[in-house]
């Protein structure tokens, strides 16, 4: 096989695994009715609370308005609260709500037990590897972005 040929096969093997991971996590939450989409949504606010609703879009690479009906809805959920910007009385941040905690906690379980499953006979080594590798290629491609803007 060709390096060009063995290059193609990754990203191949690459973009399938991370349909894989997200189509068993969306499986498992699916059965407690979550999705990841909104647990993506709980978790990066869990990471940093108090995003403007653009910058949390920007960081879930979505279109704004489709972030925006997923907010309203887990803010009728009652999971999230948007709150006015004391700088900007345009914005709202969005913030968690202690009823957000025992979905978070579900949430976190279900992608435990995903990466688990995904990860299964990878030692240490191999794991620590991996997400050096993922970090390099993120960084690369972030950085292709940054130059095209």
């Amino acid at each position: 096989m060709s390096r060009e040929d063995a290059v193609t096969e990754m990203s191949f093997e690459l973009h399938s695994a991370a349909r894989l991971l997200r189509r068993n996590f969306d499986r498992r939450a699916k059965d407690h009715g979550l999705s990841g989409s909104r647990w993506q949504v709980l978790w990066h606010l869990l990471r940093e609370e108090g995003l403007k609703q653009a910058e949390l879009a920007e960081r879930l690479d979505l279109a704004p308005i489709s972030l925006a009906r997923q907010l309203d809805n887990l803010q009728q959920e009652g999971l999230v609260e948007r709150r006015p910007d004391p700088e900007d009385r345009r914005c709202f941040r969005i913030y968690l709500t202690e009823q957000a905690m025992p979905a978070l906690e579900l949430l976190g379980g279900v992608a435990q037990q995903t990466r688990s499953e995904a990860l299964a006979g990878f030692s240490a080594t191999e794991m620590d590897q991996l997400q050096s590798l993922l970090l390099r290629l993120r960084k690369n491609l972030t950085r292709e972005e940054i130059e095209c803007d």
